[in-house]
C-alpha cells in the first residue's frame, strides 16, 4: 500500500497525517499545495476545500485528518492510533474532535492574524516544502495570501482578541487530557496528533509560547512535533491583548 498526501505547507492537520503515515508505516509522497488556492484544487480532486486529502495506490479518495486516521486504522491496523478499549477510545476520540473542530479554527485565526501583520515571515512555513511556484513570486504574493487566508479563516481582530483572552480556558483542556492519560503516553495516539499538532503551531508564535512551554500539553506538542517549519517573534500582537484574561 501507498499513499499520495496533498497537503499545505506547515499545516497541522497536514502534520498529524504525516506523522500518522510514518507511524503505520505506508509509503506516501506529498504533494504540497498553496494557500487559498488550494481549496479549488481540493475541491476538484475531493470534493472539499480542506487538508490535508490522501489519495491510496487503490484510488480511494479520503479527505479531513480524522477520515484519513480511520481509513488508515482499517488499511494498517498496526500501530493503533484509536484504542480497542470502548471508553478509552471515546476519551481519545473527544480529545481529537476537540482537536479539529476548536482548537484547529483558533490556531489558524492566531497565525493568519499574525502573518497578515508581518507576511514576509510567510515564507518561513513552507521551508523544506516543494512549492508549486517559483520561490520569488511566492514572495512577492505573500501579503496578498495572508490577507486572503485571513479573510477565509475569519482572523479579524474581534475575534483574535476573544481566542487571545480565552486561550488559558483551551490549553487547561488539553492539560486535563495529559493529567487523565487520554494524551501523552508512551506512543501517540489520535488525540494527540490532532491535538499535539496544532497546539505545536501555535508554539511558532512567540508571543504564545510564555502560555504553552511549561503545561503538560506544550510538551507533548514538542514531544512528538519536534521541528516545525515557521517562526513569527515576539511584538506582533498588541501588549494589551495578550495581557486581558478571561474572568
Amino acid at each position: 500500500m501507498t499513499a499520495t498526501l496533498y497537503a499545505q505547507p506547515a499545516s497541522h492537520p497536514c502534520a498529524a497525517i504525516e506523522l500518522a503515515l510514518r507511524l503505520k508505516r505506508v509509503p506516501y509522497a506529498r504533494v504540497d499545495l498553496l494557500p487559498v488556492v488550494a481549496r479549488l484544487q481540493q475541491w476538484r480532486r475531493f470534493g472539499g476545500s480542506s487538508v490535508p486529502g490522501v489519495v491510496f495506490d487503490d484510488g480511494e479518495h479520503v479527505l479531513g485528518s480524522r477520515a484519513i486516521v480511520r481509513a488508515l486504522e482499517h488499511r494498517a491496523p498496526e500501530p493503533p492510533l484509536l484504542p480497542l478499549d470502548g471508553g478509552e477510545r471515546r476519551a481519545v476520540e473527544e480529545a481529537e474532535r476537540w482537536g479539529d473542530e476548536v482548537l484547529q479554527p483558533l490556531v489558524r485565526r492566531l497565525l493568519w492574524a499574525a502573518l497578515r501583520r508581518r507576511p514576509a515571515l510567510l515564507m518561513a512555513y513552507g521551508d523544506g516544502a516543494d512549492l508549486p511556484v517559483p520561490r520569488p513570486i511566492a514572495r512577492l504574493s505573500a501579503p496578498l495570501v495572508a490577507r486572503n487566508a485571513s479573510r477565509l479563516n475569519h482572523a479579524d481582530d474581534p475575534e483574535v482578541r476573544a481566542d487571545l483572552v480565552n486561550l488559558d480556558f483551551h490549553l487547561h483542556r488539553a492539560d486535563r487530557w495529559v493529567d487523565a492519560g487520554v494524551i501523552g503516553g508512551e506512543r501517540p495516539n489520535a488525540g494527540d496528533l490532532q491535538v499535539g499538532s496544532g497546539l505545536r503551531l501555535l508554539l511558532t508564535l512567540e508571543d504564545l509560547q510564555p502560555r504553552i512551554d511549561g503545561r503538560p500539553c506544550g510538551a507533548v506538542a514538542r514531544r512528538w512535533f519536534p521541528d516545525y517549519p515557521g517562526r513569527v517573534p515576539a511584538g506582533v500582537f498588541p501588549s494589551g491583548w495578550l495581557e486581558a484574561r478571561a474572568p
